[in-house]
């Protein structure tokens, strides 16, 4: 087994150094199922069976192990994955990997647009929806959502508790949605979306997706910034080597 060397002069206690191994572990698929014994992780960290069960007791309490009596630790949560290259709504992603989705409103209305959404529409004013989707009652994602006001005042009329935006701009306002461009990065949370998110673990990190929907000619419909855990939620994409002919 590989050994790892902590930083014992790191301020982060070791306990929560292994547990950050962990959880990264699972994340990369290291572990899908079973994580190691007790005495192979002490082995493989150099620590003492009580940091072990400290690190293990944390990951157990933020839901992502569950304890196994006479079979040992095994991994409860595994990350949700969106394939990326079609607008698929989170209903779709959710219900594929059998778990509930849900989506709850927390604001909307006309705001001062930031400056990226003001250079994106070309106006100082935008209708903002703030949204929490959760799988089975576990918050995944915080979206913040952009649109001209006068899609906006459209959207005021109507209940976006767990609809699709996306079924809305289409079926309900008629728009077409022709294609999206979307950018996916780090970043470390506030502490209001970490409490949103249900985030306790620090250090924190958070994917960061922007996604512009434009319409057949090339208008901008909506622009989505969306604050997604880490933890427990993954993008796939398929690569193709382009070819010399």
């Amino acid at each position: 087994m590989l050994h790892i060397v902590l930083d014992r002069s790191n301020s982060i206690p070791l306990h929560l150094q292994v547990r950050n191994l962990l959880r990264n572990d699972i994340f990369k698929g290291t572990y899908t199922e079973k994580i190691p014994a007790e005495h192979e992780l002490m082995d493989k960290y150099s620590v003492s069976r009580a940091t072990v069960r400290r690190a293990i007791r944390t990951l157990i309490d933020d839901g992502m192990l569950e304890s196994r009596q006479g079979l040992g630790t095994f991994v409860a949560v595994r990350p949700i994955e969106e394939w990326l290259g079609n607008l698929s709504t989170f209903f779709d992603i959710i219900g594929e990997r059998g778990l509930t989705p849900d989506i709850k409103v927390l604001k909307q209305g006309i705001v001062e647009a930031p400056q990226d959404a003001a250079k994106i529409f070309g106006v100082s004013r935008l209708y903002e929806t703030i949204r929490l989707r959760l799988a089975n009652d576990t918050p995944v994602v915080l979206e913040t959502q952009y649109y001209p006001l006068e899609i906006g005042e459209k959207l005021a009329l109507l209940d976006l508790s767990n609809v699709s935006t996306y079924d809305v701009l289409e079926t309900e306002l008629g728009l077409n949605l022709w294609e999206a461009q979307q950018t996916i990065g780090a970043i470390i949370p506030a502490a209001e979306e970490k409490k949103l998110l249900g985030m306790t673990a620090e250090p924190s990190c958070a994917l960061l997706s922007k996604r512009l929907v434009l319409d057949h000619d090339g208008n901008p419909l909506e622009y989505e910034k969306s604050i997604y855990r880490a933890d427990n939620y993954a993008f796939r994409i398929n690569l193709t080597r382009r070819r010399k002919l």
